[in-house]
């Protein structure tokens, strides 16, 4: 439990002391850089992860396009958001389920809106358009975007599943965008933190970040099927756990 209270606290350090900031850039957003607000919730994500010894190790980087993209990222973790935000080369907005308890946490809540981060309602399919609407929209003007298609943490939905099944809509994004799809698979995150609210247990571990090439079939075929171009993005994540985890295994076997 002192991982998490060590965590916490530097949580509300952290964005205490980021309000005249905050606040500079909500009063002149058009004179500092997306790049320059971004780089706070980095630093702070990077930094927080190093306070609790959870190393990060990152591969493919080179394989992100210049140009804006959807990253489509597996979520076994509550701390995935933060391994996210300290792995990408760039600044990116979220999407984000539209509940109160992400919507209305102090400070967190105005950087999440300065980074052009998304609410999505999940049970409101028009509401769910407009926000898919948003995000590609961002996109088209220059931002990246990073969606946990799960809908939830992977062993909540499914405890047996390496990835549980995508509520594939959410690639419509990408559809509207026209822009590539890059996978990101965050490996042995699940280790990192126990429980599924606010409050857990936080572990030390070793967590490897792995991007995938980049997906260009939505592109050059716009009438392939969300569902189909999603259980074929999961099949190659969930390939790449299972290489990790095998290779995890001979090593800390010998």
């Amino acid at each position: 439990m002192f991982n998490y209270i060590k965590f916490a606290i530097f949580q509300i350090i952290g964005f205490l002391l980021s309000i005249f900031k905050l606040k500079r850039f909500l009063k002149f957003p058009d004179k500092f850089t997306m790049e320059s607000k971004f780089s706070f919730l980095q630093k702070q994500a990077k930094s927080s992860l190093k306070l609790v010894n959870i190393d990060v190790s990152i591969i493919g980087e080179e394989k992100i396009p210049k140009e804006p993209v959807l990253f489509v990222v597996n979520h076994s973790s509550m701390l995935d958001s933060y391994i996210l935000i300290s792995s990408v080369n760039r600044a990116v907005g979220c999407v984000i389920a539209d509940e109160p308890v992400w919507k209305n946490i102090p400070i967190v809540s105005k950087w999440a809106a300065i980074i052009k981060c998304v609410y999505i309602n999940r049970h409101d399919n028009r509401q769910g358009l407009k926000s898919i609407i948003e995000a590609s929209n961002n996109i088209i003007n220059g931002q990246s975007m990073a969606i946990f298609p799960e809908g939830d943490l992977t062993w909540v939905k499914d405890d047996h599943s390496i990835i549980s099944e995508f509520k594939s809509g959410a690639l419509k994004i990408a559809y509207k965008a026209k822009c590539p799809i890059v996978p990101i698979v965050i490996k042995n995150s699940k280790e990192t933190y126990h429980g599924y609210e606010p409050v857990g247990k936080i572990k030390s571990t070793n967590v490897e970040v792995e991007f995938l090439d980049p997906v260009y079939d939505h592109i050059e075929n716009p009438k392939i099927k969300t569902i189909d171009l999603g259980e074929s993005i999961r099949e190659d994540m969930i390939e790449s756990i299972l290489n990790f985890n095998f290779k995890y295994k001979k090593a800390t076997s010998k």
